[in-house]
């Protein structure tokens, strides 16, 4: 790969005129490509994209994980938007006309049997994403994306008399063992949206309008189209996401039904209110029982026990700065993995505040940095990195593999078999709200005039049918005030089923792990090979997993589920 120099101290130093200059070299060399008799040239023009595309990407990525450490620093954000405002549009009507050429050459058979026919589908699929027409419109995307970001990150509520931002809240709520401290700090962050809703649906309203005005300039009905074009879906369409959630009602609400009525059960509660549906009394772990100091310290044993070469990932990450662990104010909310091709380097980012959510998220973030480490052997950059229902697989699968040795988080046996069972019972959990989510964004993009109203009603009607049993009665604000708090449907539409489509690669993995630990750490090794060279589908058969859209898959799953939730009617 051409290596460029990045500009980490100097950010200004990437000027559109430069990335100008660079893209018209690349562009220039295509008519004479195209009229050779063999691929070379074309070969050569693919070699010199790509190391350009490993600069802006890696430039992009250094910038996003700086400003995300601290929304709240005004330099920060200028680098930011002179990124969105100033390079992106550049990059993206370089990318256009390369892969508008790459489409039509007559080359295309050699060059798929060099990089894979994968390898022009994808792109073909992405091109849509690039197109300069929608140039100004993703720029005001992006900074309605940064309003969002600098809101949630400057959250702040009070619990006990205390101050904090809106993750410590939420923590607080998930974890507590008092029930009194659950509902406090449940209200005083639902509350947050609640009272910020008529901005927060403004904002979004916004994004739905230009990405609705987005699908249309490309001929589209509406943005759908756009949105699964956005996500480099190859293998399936909306039809076949319908098909899963069908799945999930059929197999995975029934056990969410169960479990609901069991939870209330344990409480002693005639019903189970939403502030009490992150605390199981037989699967509680109290607050503050992994704290953040020795976070580091165990995963570290976890993934030597693991496998030593998984080890040397995460050592090599600690000794370079390269984990952002703790939550502070200011910070950006979530947790997410990120690259940088160009330097191949590899970043996680966390918002640790010491509860055992903490283990799940650190796991989950280290599954995709490990596929990132183990990819980047793979030459095109575009390639290193999978779709994300794909990608998930590597996250969540290193969920459960880690699950054998969990207990390097805690000082109590108890509380790590606790946390074993809880990660099963909250599979189920996650598959039906992934649902929720998936199913709005659908009706959203296809009703984009609808007011903020009929979205908030929307989200309830589809909330009581994957999650039923949840009582929000004299509170059905905080229902609705949900999805406000979720950060994929403002920045990553229709990134959300990837996470339940990869669960049930996942659980494939964690079954195998059962019977054969070996087995299923070179499957997932193997997994993380693979990268982006393949689509979901292929990436399923590949590691001998059954497809998420196979009949009886679902079926098969939730009875699997049912046996490690002790729930054996369903089982």
């Amino acid at each position: 790969m051409t290596k460029f120099k990045h500009y980490s101290q100097r950010p200004d130093a990437l000027g559109p005129e430069y990335l100008q200059a660079e893209f018209a070299v690349v562009l220039a060399a295509l008519p004479a490509a195209d009229a050779a008799p063999d691929p070379g040239l074309w070969v050569d023009a693919i070699a010199r994209w790509n190391a350009l595309r490993a600069y802006i990407e890696g430039e992009r990525a250094r910038l996003g994980y700086a400003y995300s450490k601290n929304c709240l620093d005004p330099a920060l954000e200028a680098q930011d938007r002179h990124f969105r405002e100033k390079i992106l549009p550049v990059q993206e009507e370089g990318d256009s006309q390369f892969l508008r050429a790459l489409g039509a050459t007559p080359h295309r058979a050699a060059i798929a049997a060099r990089y894979g026919q994968y390898f022009l589908d994808r792109m073909a699929a992405g091109q849509q994403t690039v197109e300069p027409v929608n140039s100004g419109l993703r720029v005001q995307l992006g900074e309605l994306a940064m309003q969002y970001d600098k809101a949630i990150a400057s959250g702040e509520v009070t619990v006990g008399g205390e101050p904090m931002t809106l993750t410590k809240a939420l923590g607080i709520a998930q974890g507590s063992d008092h029930a009194a401290v659950r509902r406090e700090a449940y209200v005083a962050y639902r509350d947050w949206f609640v009272r910020n809703r008529e901005s927060l649906a403004g904002l979004y309203g916004r994004m739905v309008a230009l990405r609705d005005e987005m699908g249309r300039n490309l001929g589209h009905a509406n943005f759908v189209a756009l949105g699964y074009a956005g996500m480099s879906r190859t293998d399936y369409g909306p039809a076949e996401a319908a098909q899963f959630r069908r799945g999930v009602r059929d197999h995975f609400v029934p056990l969410q039904r169960k479990l609901i009525e069991r939870q209330a059960r344990e409480l002693g509660t005639a019903t189970l209110k939403p502030w009490d549906a992150g605390f199981h009394p037989s699967l509680g772990i109290p607050l503050g029982a992994v704290p953040v100091e020795g976070q580091l310290d165990a995963a570290q044993r976890v993934f030597s026990k693991l496998s030593p070469r998984l080890a040397g990932h995460f050592q090599h990450m600690r000794a370079n700065s390269l984990i952002d662990l703790d939550n502070r104010k200011g910070k950006r909310g979530g947790a997410f993995c990120t690259s940088f091709p160009d330097t191949g380097e590899v970043a996680i980012f966390c918002n640790s505040t010491g509860q055992a959510s903490d283990v799940r998220t650190l796991t989950h973030e280290m599954g995709h940095a490990f596929q990132a480490w183990e990819s980047q052997a793979i030459e095109l950059v575009e390639l290193q990195w999978p779709t994300a229902d794909a990608a998930e697989i590597h996250s969540m699968g290193m969920e459960y593999l880690s699950l054998r040795h969990i207990g390097e988080f805690f000082s109590d046996a108890e509380h790590a078999r606790r946390f074993r069972k809880k990660r099963w019972t909250g599979a189920v959990e996650l598959v039906c709200y992934i649902c929720v989510v998936d199913e709005f964004q659908h009706w959203v993009y296809e009703n984009p005039s609808a007011s903020a109203a009929e979205r908030d009603a929307r989200w309830d009607e589809i909330w009581e049918t994957y999650i039923p049993g949840l009582d929000f009665n004299g509170i059905e604000p905080y229902r609705h005030a949900r999805w406000y708090a979720q950060l994929h449907i403002f920045r990553l539409p229709f990134y959300y089923i990837d996470y339940a489509i990869a669960e049930t690669g996942a659980m494939q993995l964690a079954a195998m792990d059962a019977q054969d630990p070996g087995a299923a750490l070179d499957t997932y090794l193997a997994l993380c090979r693979t990268g982006g060279t393949k689509g979901v589908l292929d990436i399923f058969r590949s590691a001998g997993l059954r497809s998420p859209f196979a009949d009886g898959v679902m079926a098969g799953l939730a009875r699997h589920v049912a046996r490690e939730c002790d729930l054996p009617a369903f089982a």
